[in-house]
């Protein structure tokens, strides 16, 4: 199966809207594009709501948004009704708004039980089969890429989805944040899956109201991890729901402060690397400063791609844990390897320095279509040349990411 190629890197958020289908208007759908989001999924909608549904895919198309249709219709537990009517249905979905260019795929549900599996796996063949050139969406559980193996390896599936909140209780829980991603990471290359990683943006249960420091932390752990698309949850805020609070649009429909932080985030990362992210393969990632589960440490004579482009070490100044991927590019990219240092702490910045050889000439700092010569140009980071290895150093925030090519 040919793996899903993205012509944008994929920002967007689960659906947890306060209207329907019918209260998608263009006003929000431009607070969306502004905000950066690029592929999201849509309020509810059914047959009864097709004029609604197809004034909100070509605002969607004007705005440059694609979406997953939530459709009562195509819910995996319809299945219950029997093969036929569930095709039958899962055709009538695509009749409707499945040949729109701004349609993206069916949403299919969340969260399955494992003992559900074979009944997702069989909605997911029919699914494909009723929707030619859709991708059906259905999200999976933290700590479930074991159990869900067997439906990810036998549907077809062709977007391996999951979620995990917790990293942003009080307490350092990053072991479980990082083991998620090393699991399911490794089934999506696997069967050669894109990966859908969905992070945290409204504060809820122990869970912080999150800052920009925690978004672009989120954002840029999952990045160095592999993650091909990022969702959040939720940009609206629920109404009158338990200790919801501080999404980016307030229960009240307002921009929130945390609409500008997730926009900051999202926008930066869309203008510097967004390209280059649609157009690499992710080649691994190891840890520095602190021992995660799952992840080796980094250590540069047996990392392939760190000895061809001359890295002999990565440290930071204060020990700030960091991770450090290793991309390859593809299309205009291609030949090219580019080291990636995220600062993998949700509150410290620091000082992280690459090492690099003495017969390496070209020290090039990498945003999506240009490369900036780090040697005439680095600001306020740091370049130096000793006897035995050129030192490069950047200051990074927390999640923030500097991607480097030597030659």
């Amino acid at each position: 199966m040919e793996r899903l190629q993205f012509e944008k890197f994929p920002w967007g958020f689960w659906a947890c809207y306060p209207y329907g289908i019918d209260g998608m208007t263009e006003e929000e759908i431009a607070n969306m594009a502004e905000c950066g989001m690029t592929l999201t999924m849509s309020p509810w909608t059914s047959h009864q709501h097709v004029d609604a549904t197809l004034r909100a895919l070509d605002l969607c198309q004007k705005y440059g948004i694609k979406l997953i249709l939530v459709d009562a219709r195509t819910h995996w537990t319809n299945i219950n009704k029997g093969h036929d009517e569930y095709y039958a249905a899962m055709k009538e979905a695509y009749e409707d708004f499945g040949k729109h260019p701004a349609t993206f795929g069916f949403f299919l549900g969340d969260e399955p039980h494992e003992s559900q599996m074979d009944m997702c796996t069989e909605a997911y063949k029919i699914a494909l089969e009723a929707c030619p050139g859709l991708v059906p969406y259905l999200n999976q559980n933290p700590g479930y890429a074991e159990k869900c193996k067997k439906f990810v390896k036998e549907s077809g599936c062709k977007l391996l989805s999951y979620d995990r909140y917790n990293q942003m209780n009080p307490e350092d829980v990053g072991d479980d944040f990082i083991r998620d991603f090393v699991a399911y990471k490794g089934l999506a290359d696997e069967v050669n899956v894109p990966l859908l990683a969905i992070m945290l943006s409204v504060g809820h249960f122990r869970y912080r109201v999150p800052s920009e420091d925690d978004y672009r932390w989120q954002a840029g752990v999952a990045l160095a991890c592999g993650a091909d698309a990022i969702f959040w949850f939720t940009y609206h805020t629920p109404e009158r729901n338990n200790n919801y609070r501080g999404g980016p649009i307030s229960e009240f429909g307002d921009k929130n402060p945390t609409f500008y932080a997730l926009k900051n985030v999202q926008r930066r990362f869309n203008r510097d690397y967004a390209n280059l992210f649609c157009n690499r393969d992710h080649l691994g990632v190891y840890t520095i400063g602190r021992f995660f589960p799952g992840l080796n440490r980094f250590v540069a004579q047996t990392v392939p791609a760190a000895r061809e482009l001359g890295v002999l070490n990565v440290s930071s100044a204060l020990g700030t844990p960091g991770l450090v991927t290793f991309l390859e590019g593809k299309g205009q990219y291609a030949g090219k390897k580019y080291i990636m240092i995220t600062n993998n702490n949700p509150k410290n910045c620091d000082k992280f320095y690459i090492d690099v050889a003495p017969d390496k000439t070209k020290f090039l700092r990498v945003y999506a279509d240009k490369e900036v010569d780090f040697e005439k140009s680095h600001w306020d980071a740091m370049f130096g040349k000793r006897d035995d290895y050129t030192e490069c150093g950047v200051h990074l925030a927390p999640g923030q990411i500097e991607i480097f090519r030597f030659e």
